[in-house]
C-alpha cells in the first residue's frame, strides 16, 4: 500500500518537479547566441524580460522594448504606448508578423537589418528553431506582415 501511495504521489508531483527547472532556465539571463545586429546596441543587449529562445527575446535584446505581450500583440501594444507604427519596412524597425500562415499562433517579430527595392532582410530568433538566430530576406510587399515599429530617434 505504501508503495502504491508513493508511486501515485510521484506520478502527480514529477511533472511539476521536472517542469519547474525548465521554466526557470528559459527566463534566466542568457548570453546572446550571436552579436547584436547594430553598433548602437549596448554590450549584452537591452534589458529584456521575454523568455530566452523566443523571437521576442531576440528583438528586445536588439531594440529597446517597453511593452509586453505575445509577438502578434506588439504592434497594438507599442501603438498604445504612443510609439509610431508603419506599413513599410525601415532599417532598425521591428517587423510584426500575423499569427499563423507559417508563423506561430502567437505571431512572430524580427528586426529589419536591410531594405532594398522589392525586399527587406531581418534578423530573427526561433524561426528555424528554438534559440536559433538567422537572417532572412523577405519579398516586399509581404502579405504576412502586420506592420512595423520603426526605430525611434533615440537609437533604441
Amino acid at each position: 500500500m505504501k508503495a502504491l501511495v508513493g508511486l501515485l504521489a510521484a506520478s502527480v508531483l514529477m511533472p511539476a518537479l521536472l517542469a519547474a527547472p525548465a521554466a526557470a532556465l528559459s527566463t534566466a539571463p542568457h548570453a546572446a547566441p550571436a552579436g547584436p545586429v547594430f553598433a548602437w546596441v549596448p554590450p549584452g543587449g537591452y534589458p529584456d524580460r521575454f523568455p530566452y529562445g523566443q523571437c521576442t527575446w531576440w528583438v528586445a535584446y536588439n531594440r529597446r522594448v517597453t511593452w509586453g505581450g505575445n509577438a502578434g500583440d506588439w504592434l497594438s501594444n507599442a501603438r498604445a504606448q504612443g510609439l509610431m507604427t508603419a506599413t513599410i519596412p525601415s532599417l532598425g524597425g521591428i517587423a510584426v508578423y500575423e499569427p499563423g500562415n507559417g508563423y506561430s499562433t502567437y505571431g512572430h517579430v524580427a528586426v529589419v537589418i536591410a531594405t532594398a527595392a522589392g525586399s527587406y532582410t531581418v534578423s530573427e530568433m526561433n524561426y528555424l528553431g528554438w534559440g536559433r538566430v538567422d537572417t532572412r530576406t523577405v519579398a516586399w510587399p509581404d502579405p504576412q506582415v502586420e506592420g512595423f515599429i520603426p526605430l525611434s530617434g533615440d537609437g533604441g
